[in-house]
């Protein structure tokens, strides 16, 4: 069911000065019988001037946050635009604690709304601010969102803002790629507002239209197959094996223990045994009567999903429907980040076969964020939802350090994630695909300091991070030599166990080989899996009964080096200096620890997926952005399961970690063996800040979810 929006008209009151409350009904509806008198022309006329005591905003990205970006004159002012106001709430911090701790309140939307949502009265004020400069607002299901409509010069005389068009030259993009030069608008400043309206709201987003998310997803350049290939090889499948492996095999010479599927997911971790009764060897569990949400910001191409699901079972599919929501607009036309959307629903559908799922399509950008998300609470339909996308907390923190409200940007996407977790629904992101160094690549800020991505950061998601499963390979390279390599257990992923065999296969240096990995010359960035601790978001209360607390182990593969000025008071490393031969050192942390569960991420042990936009079959994906669809995948089997959502996964996962029926294997060696490119696990504590509490047992948690 499509939720109810209140929609507020351009008649609405005006906003003077906050008076005690039956003064201010009165005052308000004579204002508002006036407005209706005096029509369009009274609006404009009655418009204040903007006054030094206007209160800052927190907001998306301004011009001078922009990496690179290159001013080309004023954004004309009849530029159509789209622009959310995130509100404060009610009660919020008595409902993020109560979270935190383990609470389940499974509201509806609109007990949430009348419960947490910003009074109707105060929300009436802002709408009715708005309108007197011709802008259109719709409220969301919880009253926290207010998704706004009117041009640039509506919003500049509204907000105090002088709005500039920006040339932002291409950056770094997803798997080293060059990425795509944008021609947006930003304001010169963070927004403003009366100060009465301003304390209702916590952020504003979409005054800039910059994209700011890349996909978590990874592949080997070398393994894009052509149509031909793709077609020769599902000809002539072998009886005894899936069309998937079998494909597998002909491209890559070798049997596909590295070659995946989603239901080699389920059956490493322990999902298959999740059974529709919760008792051990009945029916398994398939997500059935459950829904999937897919928040992306790249449009899903139709039907790529149901030609993957039918082609890796060679059966018909279950009866199940994917639907897609355009979400202010939808994604724009379809690129090649379109395979990610493909790659989410594949797995997430392939792991939950007969699960429904929703796809919320968004422009790329802090609003489009912010208003799927919300979209996707405000239908509650799905039990789970995935975001396979991320950015770094610099480039939020650059924000700050500009003086422009930056730390708002958390508390808003804290609060859609909250929403979520009080309904019930389950909400998984992926923790990255550059190790601890996110700001590297992807965002545009290319600097070599220890960050986290902003979503994972939040307390209100599980954290997805990434692993390598055992497999051995014979490397070979450009030299003709050949490196035989085994990864003899599984272990934190990172591209690290490759570079020496690169450099001698190839007759380059350790360093030169090690480069080709973290800087994108190999099809990666980095390649590894996001870990660490946050800068913005303290430690939640339950991470702090992990043993070994916020205490870590790393290995210093990488020295950063050449520090650069971003902002004011803001000056971090841009290269590094490889160590061939690193030693463990120890250190401590405050923040929210990132990840908190991890799987296969590799994409050297990696999943077949296809993606039409990049030519077919690709047979070795990876990337954290798989684990996040497949485990929103299977909190939808468990949910079947045990009759119930299964909510907000942190409190009962940390709790139940370490004791006897831990739903977790912890990943907790030391060393080089075991880390994200710089943490490493601590012998005697459960958790790693490269793969979080470990791998999951699905069976196991199942049952945890069930007795909390």
């Amino acid at each position: 069911m499509a939720p109810k929006w209140v929609v507020c008209a351009a008649t609405r009151l005006p906003y003077h000065l906050r008076v005690p409350r039956v003064r201010a009904r009165l005052a308000l509806a004579a204002a508002a019988t006036a407005l209706i008198t005096l029509g369009t022309a009274g609006v404009a006329a009655a418009t204040p001037s903007p006054s030094p005591s206007w209160q800052q905003v927190p907001s998306g990205p301004t011009g001078s946050q922009l990496p690179g970006a290159t001013a080309f004159g004023d954004t004309p002012g009849d530029t159509p635009e789209q622009v959310s106001f995130v509100l404060a709430g009610r009660r919020i911090e008595q409902l993020k604690q109560a979270v935190l701790r383990g609470a389940q309140p499974q509201l509806s939307v609109a007990q949430f709304a009348n419960s947490y949502g910003q009074p109707t009265h105060d929300i009436t004020a802002l709408t009715g601010y708005l309108a007197r400069f011709g802008i259109h607002s719709t409220v969301a299901p919880s009253r926290l969102n207010v998704v706004t409509t009117g041009t640039a010069s509506a919003y500049n005389r509204a907000l105090n803002v002088s709005q500039k068009q920006y040339r932002v030259p291409p950056q770094r993009g997803r798997n080293g790629k060059p990425g795509r030069q944008q021609n947006v608008h930003a304001p010169t400043g963070a927004p403003q507002l009366p100060p009465q309206l301003a304390r209702d709201v916590t952020a504003i987003f979409g005054l800039s239209n910059y994209a700011p998310f890349s996909s978590s997803a990874v592949t080997p350049s070398s393994q894009r197959l052509s149509p031909a290939r793709v077609e020769a090889a599902a000809a002539n499948p072998a009886d005894d094996l899936q069309w998937g492996n079998e494909l597998c095999f002909e491209i890559l010479g070798r049997f596909p223990t590295e070659c995946n599927l989603p239901s080699d997911f389920a059956a490493r971790y322990d999902l298959d045994e999740v059974t529709v009764t919760g008792r051990p060897g009945d029916a398994a569990a398939d997500g059935t009567g459950q829904t999937i949400g897919i928040v992306t910001f790249a449009p899903y191409e139709t039907s790529a999903a149901e030609e993957f699901w039918y082609e890796q079972t060679l059966t018909p599919q279950r009866p199940r429907t994917v639907t897609v929501r355009d979400v202010d607009g939808g994604a724009g036309p379809v690129t090649d980040d379109s395979a990610e959307t493909d790659l989410d629903v594949e797995q997430a559908g392939g792991v939950a076969p007969g699960a429904d799922i929703v796809v919320y399509q968004a422009p790329n950008t802090d609003a489009g964020a912010i208003d799927a998300l919300f979209q996707a609470a405000g239908e509650n339909l799905a039990g789970s939802v995935s975001m396979s996308w991320a950015e770094s907390e610099t480039f939020v923190r650059l924000a700050q350090a500009n003086g422009e409200a930056g730390g708002g940007w958390h508390d808003a996407f804290d609060l859609a994630f909250l929403e979520l977790a009080a309904q019930g629904q389950s909400a998984f992101v992926p923790s990255g695909d550059q190790g601890p160094y996110q700001a590297v690549a992807e965002d545009g800020i290319n600097t070599t300091n220890l960050t986290v991505s902003a979503f994972a950061a939040s307390p209100f998601v599980t954290a997805a991070g990434g692993t390598t499963l055992p497999y051995e390979v014979d490397y070979s390279g450009s030299t003709g030599a050949t490196v035989h390599v085994t990864v003899p257990a599984e272990r934190a992923w990172s591209s690290d166990y490759l570079w020496q065999a690169q450099a001698e296969t190839w007759g380059i240096s350790y360093t030169d080989a090690a480069n080709m990995f973290l800087l994108g010359s190999l099809g990666y960035s980095v390649g590894a899996s996001g870990g660490g601790y946050s800068a913005a978001e303290p430690l939640p209360p339950y991470q702090r009964a992990v043993s070994g607390g916020t205490g870590f182990t790393a290995v210093q593969h990488l020295t950063p080096t050449t520090p650069k000025t971003l902002a004011p008071g803001l000056t971090l490393p841009t290269a590094w200096t490889v160590n061939e031969d690193p030693g463990l050192v120890r250190g401590r942390a405050t923040g929210r620890a990132v990840p908190d569960l991890s799987a296969d991420a590799d994409a050297y042990s990696g999943y077949l997926y296809f993606a039409p936009v990049a030519g077919g079959i690709i047979p070795e994906g990876g990337g954290t952005s798989f684990v996040a669809p497949q485990f929103a995948g299977a909190a939808a089997v468990i949910n079947q399961a045990n009759r119930a959502r299964g909510g907000f996964w942190n409190p009962a996962l940390y709790a139940a970690a370490s004791g006897r029926n831990s739903p977790v294997t912890p990943l907790s060696a030391a060393g080089a063996g075991n880390d994200n490119t710089y943490y490493t696990g601590t012998p005697g504590t459960v958790y790693n800040p490269a793969t979080g509490l470990g791998t999951p047992d699905f069976a196991k948690l199942a049952v945890t979810l069930r007795r909390r």
